[in-house]
């Protein structure tokens, strides 16, 4: 009897300790969720980190506009100032027109001698940054920029004495010549392009 019940001990021991060794012995299944956790938050800190590398890259194209734009605006006041500056000088000599600006000053409607497409001479395709740098009379004194600015003048209209120029009642004492001047400036970027004008009158 002694005998038998130490043998069933002892397999009872054995049993123990090969449930033991088969327990610490096979791991666990895991579920994986820690790594699908991190995933997930790794996407969303890389799109959080694209988002904003996106909008940095807005802002600067942003600042880089404005800055050409600064830089066209009084470009493009300068070259009109210029030719507003050249007809005060002209009196008491009539500015001497001519059909492609080789006077300085071209005639009436031959900036644009086709006017039923409707469009300004200065909406055709054809006025582009060449046309600019063949006609227009530049100026030399504005830095920071990609071309200096440029300028055209035109006779816009002649209104003799004793005539009404249309607008409200009455006639002129005197002959009066109008001229329209269109200036052009670029910034920085070639492409930023700024276009001015104004209605210049005078007396001759």
């Amino acid at each position: 009897m002694i005998t038998e019940f130490t043998d069933t001990l002892g397999r009872l021991e054995k049993m123990k300790k090969l449930n033991r060794h088969n327990r610490y012995a096979r791991p666990r299944k895991q579920k994986g969720a820690v790594l699908v956790f991190c995933l997930v938050f790794l996407a969303i800190l890389t799109v959080m980190g694209v988002s904003g590398m996106e909008t940095t890259i807005l802002e600067e194209r942003m600042s880089g506009n404005m800055r050409d734009y600064n830089l066209a605006f009084p470009a493009a006041e300068s070259a009109l100032k210029a030719g507003e500056a050249w007809l005060i000088l002209q009196p008491p000599n009539l500015p001497i027109v001519s059909a492609d600006g080789s006077t300085g000053v071209w005639s009436e409607d031959a900036m644009d001698p086709s006017v039923v497409d409707g469009k300004y001479w200065w909406d055709h395709v054809n006025i582009n940054p060449a046309w600019w740098g063949t006609n227009g009379l530049a100026i030399t004194s504005v830095g920071d920029v990609a071309s200096q600015p440029t300028y055209v003048i035109e006779e816009y209209k002649t209104v003799d004495s004793g005539q009404s120029i249309g607008i409200g009642g009455g006639a002129l004492a005197q002959p009066r010549v109008f001229h329209r001047i269109t200036a052009r400036g670029v910034g920085l970027n070639a492409t930023t392009e700024i276009q001015v004008q104004s209605t210049f009158v005078q007396s001759y």
